[in-house]
């Protein structure tokens, strides 16, 4: 399940790859997938850059939205649902350095991109120029500049397509990780499913013993069961799943995924996830790197998805 974070096949066919996802159905086993494929990036175990090569690996942090306090300020107070596009995370891959030149990929909600540009050292920092070579309507061009015996990757992207974007110019501050599979790493927040909600109409009386009635809103959502096991350090049993809902099993089949780096694209899953700090979203394909529990896991926990029963509650309950 390791990060979207690559090149396309037909320039190293003779270098193995992993494919990247094209879309993700939710509910169903299979994912389908797109014939985009990256290099795993030649990683420097060096935290710290004071050489070129300590620049190869990946690069983690939040890709936020380059707007103004008024315009922030505009997107909050008006529901004109921009607010879901303004932070998200970007794992930004140096695959190889050649000279003057860097060849890597970048990932962000499920997009990866393949990219080169030019690097330069000066006595006191590293800068780059990267442009992502897809030329799609989510790619565009980085400036990045790192101080030399820092760990802070510091830049900006702006869009080739602005007006066909949300969001069309990022800042970014990113800090290089080393991907580490943890089977033991948690989930300890509720999912809500912002996209999939129903009304409700409930009453209450009055001082006077007059009957309102208010609308409120419940969003699809987990349960308490949700924190009860982890799918990828313990084999679950059938009893366990067959008392979770249709939103404890698609969080919890897809937390397997997640702690291998799995890169997704389904927006309500990447928001979820990138809330963890573990979760760092470098692959587009980890099926070969499940463990045994884990695919009894995933294959029990699919055998009860499609006909669990929904369940919906509303936000701070």
């Amino acid at each position: 399940m390791k990060l979207f974070y690559q090149l396309l096949c037909i320039l190293f066919l003779t270098i193995s790859c992993k494919e990247a996802i094209k879309n993700e159905v939710k509910f169903k086993a299979e994912q389908t997938f797109e014939e985009i494929q990256f290099v795993e990036p030649k990683v420097n175990n060096s935290l710290v850059v004071n050489t070129k090569e300590d620049l190869l690996g990946y690069w983690v942090g939040d890709f936020k939205a380059n707007l103004s306090d008024e315009e922030l300020d505009s997107i909050y107070s008006n529901d004109n649902g921009l607010v879901n596009y303004l932070y998200r995370r970007i794992t930004f891959s140096i695959d190889e350095i050649k000279g003057d030149s860097i060849i890597g990929h970048s990932i962000s909600a499920g997009n990866i991109s393949p990219f080169k540009g030019v690097l330069v050292e000066n006595a006191s920092n590293f800068e780059m120029k990267v442009n992502e070579f897809k030329k799609e309507r989510t790619d565009g061009n980085f400036a990045i500049r790192i101080k030399k015996a820092d760990s802070i990757m510091k830049g900006d992207w702006v869009a080739y397509h602005p007006q066909e974007v949300k969001i069309s110019s990022r800042i970014f501050d990113l800090k290089k990780k080393l991907f580490v599979y943890d089977k033991d790493q948690k989930i300890e927040m509720t999912f809500f499913d912002t996209d999939k909600s129903k009304e409700f109409v409930y009453t209450t009386d009055t001082i006077d013993g007059k009957v309102e009635e208010y609308i409120d809103t419940e969003y699809f959502s987990t349960t308490d069961k949700l924190f009860e096991k982890n799918a990828s350090s313990e084999e679950l049993t059938a009893e366990f799943a067959a008392n979770l809902t249709k939103a404890d099993i698609f969080i919890l089949r897809n937390s397997i995924f997640a702690r291998h780096g799995f890169a997704f694209r389904d927006k309500q899953l990447r928001m979820y996830f990138e809330q963890f700090d573990w979760y760092m979203p470098v692959f587009g394909d980890v099926k070969d790197d499940l463990t045994e529990i884990e695919r009894k896991n995933i294959e029990l926990l699919l055998r009860y998805e499609q006909n669990a029963e929904e369940y919906y509650d509303t936000f701070g309950r």
